[in-house]
């Protein structure tokens, strides 16, 4: 592990949601969400896989400009699909709610409604060895 990696992790604040969790909990916090979808065995499987290096966010200022999100609409129970995802641009708060603008590799933007939407961040690269050196730490 690159300790210089891990003390510029550990001095950046916006890792400070991080300090309190471990790999294991990150994933059981996206299990408990798509086993709510109802989703079959085998699309649980598929999604846990490609959300393996995204955490689950539901609150505002978790969400990041520059960060690359994926989601899961809830807005038609009968179409639940993991989005090909997109980078945050600008976070709106209106009357509506809270709207999330993001632009995707084909450079198209596109608004999503938090509220509507399970949302999954990808963790940085600092969070991955915050991650890994709170694994190591947790298996002892």
């Amino acid at each position: 592990m690159d300790i210089e990696k891990l003390l510029k992790a550990l001095d950046n604040e916006n890792n400070s949601k991080i300090f309190n969790m471990n790999t294991s909990q990150l994933a059981d916090i996206k299990l408990e969400i798509l086993q709510e979808l109802e989703l079959s065995r085998e699309e649980i499987r598929d999604y846990m896989k490609k959300l393996q290096l995204y955490k689950y966010v539901d609150e505002v200022d978790e969400i990041k400009q520059g960060r690359f999100i994926r989601w899961i609409s809830l807005t038609d129970p009968e179409n639940i699909y993991l989005t090909a995802g997109g980078i945050v641009c600008d976070i709106t708060i209106t009357d509506t709610g809270i709207s999330i603008i993001c632009k995707n590799f084909a450079h198209k933007h596109y608004q999503i409604k938090l509220d509507e939407c399970q949302i999954f961040q990808k963790l940085t690269g600092e969070e991955q060895v915050l991650l890994s050196a709170l694994d190591h730490l947790t298996s002892k």
